[in-house]
């Protein structure tokens, strides 16, 4: 149920969603609601006062594929992506979609939703930030491509000087030869101790040509210092290097980040299996 006193208005295109940014202070950008939905114990779904609904926008709904990437509009669904089957969308990604929720919320929930969540990441994050994805974001007078890890940040954002959104997600589509992606905790719901894990590999002969390793949770992390340690180095991996990488991991997953704690061990633990994938 709708608030008595809210407003939903229905944006046709982006530049009327650029429009409104600009001239309307506050108003909150929206398309198929789950994660206000999620944040909400009532019965009743209370909207903020002002809304502005992009599920409409054509250009926010489109998926597009060159050789070298696959593009997704914001407000295109999770289902929308499944659908494109497995040789069109990287494997980590595909296995984090296909574990959210139930095929309803799939059906409305969108890909910009889920990255944008705020408090805790959600599944899509870790994936979309192992594979470099980029984001196409929008201010009032401007668009611009920038990574996903500089847009977001643990520390939160500081105060841009125009109200911006997320209008488009670019995904490199490179093939990756060990592919692995876990969630933590609850299953079929997010809890303060939802997580996700990322880990991508690929290999040239015996030499581990690239790796990346990413988790996202109440905070999300990846150190590319960390993966260049280990990049170049010849395979398969005994376990005697799989200790010892482990051992200089400590040195990267900051405590700050990984208290000692139960996340912590399971971090770690994932981290070893995958790193066994390359032994």
């Amino acid at each position: 149920m709708l608030n008595k006193l809210t407003e939903v208005t229905y944006a046709q295109s982006i530049a009327e969603v650029q429009t409104t940014l600009k001239n309307v202070t506050g108003i909150t950008l929206a398309a198929g609601c789950t994660e206000i939905a999620r944040r909400q114990t009532g019965r009743n779904l209370h909207l903020p006062s002002e809304v502005l609904a992009l599920g409409r926008i054509p250009e926010l709904c489109s998926i597009s594929k060159t050789e070298r990437y696959v593009e997704f509009g914001a407000a295109v669904t999770l289902d929308a992506i499944l659908q494109l089957g497995r040789k069109n969308v990287p494997d980590v990604l595909y296995d984090a979609i296909k574990g959210i929720a139930n095929p309803g919320i799939r059906s409305l929930a969108t890909i910009g939703g889920n990255i944008s969540a705020k408090g805790q990441r959600l599944s899509a994050f870790a994936p979309l930030l192992a594979l470099d994805a980029r984001l196409e974001i929008r201010t009032p007078g401007e668009a611009s491509w920038i990574p996903m890890s500089r847009y977001f940040s643990n520390e939160g954002r500081e105060a841009s000087r125009e109200p911006d959104f997320i209008s488009k997600i670019r995904i490199p589509t490179e093939l990756w030869d060990v592919s692995i992606y876990q969630r933590l905790g609850a299953e079929g719901i997010v809890t303060t101790g939802t997580a996700s894990f990322a880990f991508l590999a690929k290999f040239q002969k015996n030499i581990l040509a690239d790796l990346r390793i990413a988790f996202a949770g109440k905070f999300f992390f990846r150190k590319k210092e960390f993966e260049n340690l280990l990049i170049g180095r010849s395979l398969p991996l005994s376990m005697r290097d799989i200790m010892i990488i482990k051992e200089k991991a400590e040195l990267f997953f900051e405590e700050s980040y990984f208290p000692p704690s139960l996340e912590r061990s399971c971090i770690f633990n994932l981290l070893e299996e995958g790193l066994k994938t390359l032994t």
